[in-house]
């Protein structure tokens, strides 16, 4: 990418001056200052990320971040992108819900709303990018085959109810269930499964068990999510389309009912396409983005 095209794209995606993360000087990216707020936002990215760090490599991470965005920004203008109203309205949800939950923390660090909306729609542009880059036309193209195929046999869909196997001590730390105690709950499981697989739903079944999570809407994930437990994906994978079975995983019992995730009619993969992309390809574009990065020096 030019330097020039790069300066003035950096200078229309960020705003200006700030005093970098120990509080010294301005920063800038290949001569463009960047906005106060938004660099306060990676310099807490940074110390976050590296928090045993001392106070100069945090800096110069928040420096390497600060590069990264303004590199996908450029990215995303040299190559004519837009975001849809549907990603445009779901930056701008990410945006206020973020702010409703962490507004006085972000405040605190110097990080406005405006900051905020800034950052979260880089992070949609990162996406469009990466779907760009990897198109059937794109500069390394990924096929709609490939990208498929991976989907169904990477990912699961499935409705779900949550037990768990652990309760608290007079301390209020977790211990596991007694035996018996167990044992009932896998039993009362084992019983709704029976049921669902008998006509019942998952909805019916849910608002009669207590202290559980619930997920009556369907959930896709793929094999690595961490939010769940090794061997979550393997059970929930050998399970039939349509039927619910119960199984324990460590501190959980789950009862799962899978969904067919090829479902012509339902087209998850459409839903989750950006997702596949970004779980197949995204170690891959990571190492792109590091050589697109390169070429901006962060200076104060």
């Amino acid at each position: 990418m030019k330097k020039a095209v790069c300066v003035l794209l950096a200078l229309l995606v960020c705003l200006s001056a700030f005093s970098a993360c120990a509080g010294k000087a301005q920063v800038y990216v290949n001569g463009a200052p960047i906005g106060d707020g938004v660099f306060a936002y990676f310099c807490d990215a940074a110390k976050k990320a590296l928090p045993e760090a001392s106070a100069e490599e945090q800096t110069a991470e928040a420096h390497r971040q600060i590069a990264a965005y303004v590199a996908i920004n450029s990215a995303f203008a040299e190559r004519g992108l837009t975001l849809s109203t549907a990603e445009k309205a779901a930056v701008s949800q990410s945006v206020n819900d973020l702010w409703r939950l962490f507004g006085t923390y972000y405040t605190e660090q110097g990080v406005s709303k405006q900051d905020l909306l800034l950052v979260e729609t880089s992070k949609a542009y990162k996406d469009a990018v990466m779907a760009d880059y990897y198109a059937p036309d794109g500069d390394s193209p990924v096929s709609e085959e490939t990208l498929k195929t991976y989907f169904n046999e990477n990912y699961v869909a499935f409705k779900s109810i949550t037990g768990f196997l652990t309760t608290a001590d007079d301390s209020g730390n977790p211990v596991p269930l007694a035996e018996a105690e167990k044992q009932k709950l896998t039993a009362a499981f084992e019983s709704t499964a029976a049921k669902i697989n008998g006509g019942s739903s998952v909805e019916e079944q849910a608002s009669a068990m207590e202290n559980t999570t619930v997920n009556t809407e369907t959930v896709v994930v793929h094999r690595d999510n961490p939010n769940y437990p090794d061997g979550f994906f393997a059970q929930v994978a050998a399970v039939e389309n349509g039927t619910a079975k119960a199984f324990a995983l460590g501190e959980y019992i789950f009862l799962v009912q899978r969904e067919d995730i090829t479902d012509a009619d339902r087209n998850l993969f459409a839903t989750y396409r950006r997702d596949c992309l970004r779980t197949l390809k995204g170690a891959e574009f990571a190492t792109v983005l590091a050589e697109w990065t390169a070429v901006y020096t962060v200076t104060e």
